[in-house]
Formats: structure tokens, C-alpha cells, sequence
């Protein structure tokens, strides 16, 4: 007998009551979405996939054979729905590290100290946000971006073991594969990003040549990181807005990689996704309006 904490839950879904199923939904929701988002890296197109994921979650209810926590099963639908979802237009360039690395290396614009924490109407950008926030936005741009440069599957194994923390075990069912080929996966991407990291950015290391503040005037004149800051707007209008936490210090890091993704703020999808969901379902769906 598995050992699960949404067993009553899942019971009460089977069941149809409608207010177990809208907090499924809500309880899984974010958590989807933050996968979605780090696997696919443009917001719009991980709200899409949230909701996909979603449907196809209620609509198989019914066949979950209760091999695994309902958790796993849920991530595997989702894990499988990234890995196959179309080609983003970010992907379809083939970004590879060393493209990534040189567009850092150009797009290096010295920011004035005296302007760290101000308002950036010195820097022609389109917001009122300051600064040192505009530097936590490029700082997760960024960092996503760089998890394109990944085969889709070496990307799902990373996220899954390093940022979302889930057992070898676990992510080899997530994965549909055996425990030992999940940590090769996992290990080949986590190498790959960590060589990466550690030369070029200076979240991992100070000196290195990549800074983020340096990096706001491309950024933002390019459009980087224009979705990510709708979405916080929106979580602070909502009240759902937690500030990313700063980093700790370079020498109690046990993975540098792994502790730059887990650091950030976990973004919210703009809206819920019941009245879509339902939409989408028609009368189908048990969702009550209430």
C-alpha cells in the first residue's frame, strides 16, 4: 500500500464532489505551472500547457491505477506533455551554450552603482520598477533561458531532481524509465550546466564575467524579460507576490547550479484555471459554478 497524502482527496474526486475537484485543481495548479515555465521558459506558452496538463489530469482520473502517489502521477502527465509539446520559437534556433555565452558576452552594459535601488527612468525601460528588481527578473530570464540549451529529457531530469527534489526513483517513474538511466540523465545535465555556471555567471561565482545588472538595458530593450514582469505585477495586485530570496553565500552552496533555480520566486500562472478548465469541459466537467 502506497503511502499517499492526497488518498482522501483522490477518493473524494472519484467520487465527484465538485469541491474536492476544484482543490485539486488549485492545489496542483502552481506546481504544474512552475514546471511548465522552467521547461519552456516563455510564460504564455507555459499557461497553455498548465491548462492542457490540467484536463488531461481530470479527464484520466478515473484510470490512475494507484501504482505510485497521485503527485507522481500527475507529473508524469505533465512531464510527458512538455517533452512533447511543440517546439517553442526559442527552441527552434537550436540555442546551445556557446551562443548563449557569447550574447552574454555583448549584451555586458555597466550599470552605475549609484543607480542600484532606484528607479530605472535613467535606463529606457518601459516600467517603474526598480533596479535591483528589474536584476532578480533578468537573473530568472536568464537562468531558464540557459535550460533550453538541454535536450528536452536532460531538462525534465534536471528540473525534476535538482529543482523540484524529487528521488531517482520517483523521477524514473515520472519518466517512464529505470532509476539508474533517470541519474544519468540527471547527471549529464546537471555537469552541463554546472561547467557552464561556473565560469560564466556570477551567481555561481562573483568574478565571473556575467552580471546581471549589467544586463537590464539588453533585457529590457529586447523584450527579455517583459512576460516575467506581468507576471509579478499580477501576483502583487493579487497579494500572491513573495520576493526571490537572495542567494546564499558562495561558500555554504553545496550544488551552485541547483540552489540558483531553487532560490527563485515560484511564478504564479495570471489566472486560475477552473473557468477555463471548464470551459473547455463543457458539461462534461463535474465543476459546479459555485
Amino acid at each position: 500500500m502506497i503511502d499517499d497524502p492526497h488518498s482522501s482527496l483522490l477518493e473524494s474526486c472519484l467520487q465527484g464532489k465538485t469541491k474536492a475537484l476544484e482543490e485539486l485543481v488549485q492545489f496542483f495548479q502552481p506546481k504544474v505551472f512552475s514546471l511548465a515555465l522552467k521547461f519552456l521558459w516563455n510564460p504564455e506558452d507555459a499557461e497553455d500547457a498548465t491548462q492542457e496538463i490540467l484536463v488531461k489530469v481530470i479527464t484520466n482520473l478515473g484510470g490512475f491505477r494507484r501504482e505510485s502517489k497521485l503527485s507522481t502521477w500527475i507529473y508524469k502527465i505533465a512531464s510527458n506533455h512538455l517533452i512533447n509539446v511543440k517546439k517553442s520559437n526559442l527552441e527552434t534556433k537550436h540555442i546551445h551554450l556557446r551562443n548563449i555565452r557569447d550574447e552574454l558576452h555583448k549584451s555586458q552594459y555597466n550599470l552605475p552603482s549609484h543607480l542600484l535601488g532606484q528607479t530605472d527612468s535613467n535606463l529606457e525601460v518601459d516600467t517603474n520598477s526598480n533596479v535591483s528588481n528589474l536584476v532578480l527578473h533578468v537573473q530568472v530570464a536568464c537562468t531558464y533561458a540557459m535550460l533550453q540549451s538541454l535536450t528536452r529529457k536532460y531538462r525534465m531530469a534536471y528540473l525534476l531532481g535538482d529543482v523540484f527534489s524529487i528521488s531517482s526513483e520517483e523521477g524514473g517513474l515520472v519518466m517512464g524509465i529505470k532509476p539508474e538511466s533517470y541519474r544519468q540523465l540527471l547527471s549529464r545535465a546537471r555537469n552541463q550546466l554546472e561547467q557552464f555556471l561556473g565560469k560564466e555567471c556570477s551567481l555561481s561565482k562573483s568574478t565571473n564575467p556575467c552580471q546581471c545588472k549589467n544586463r537590464i538595458r539588453y533585457a529590457t530593450k529586447v523584450g527579455r524579460i517583459r512576460s516575467y514582469l506581468k507576471l509579478s505585477e499580477q501576483m502583487k495586485l493579487d497579494g500572491r507576490w513573495i520576493q526571490m530570496k537572495p542567494l546564499l553565500p558562495e561558500t555554504t552552496k553545496i550544488r551552485k547550479a541547483a540552489e540558483i533555480y531553487r532560490n527563485q520566486t515560484n511564478f504564479l500562472p495570471k489566472k486560475n484555471q477552473l473557468d477555463s478548465i471548464r470551459t473547455l469541459l463543457d458539461n462534461s466537467f463535474p465543476f459546479s459554478a459555485r
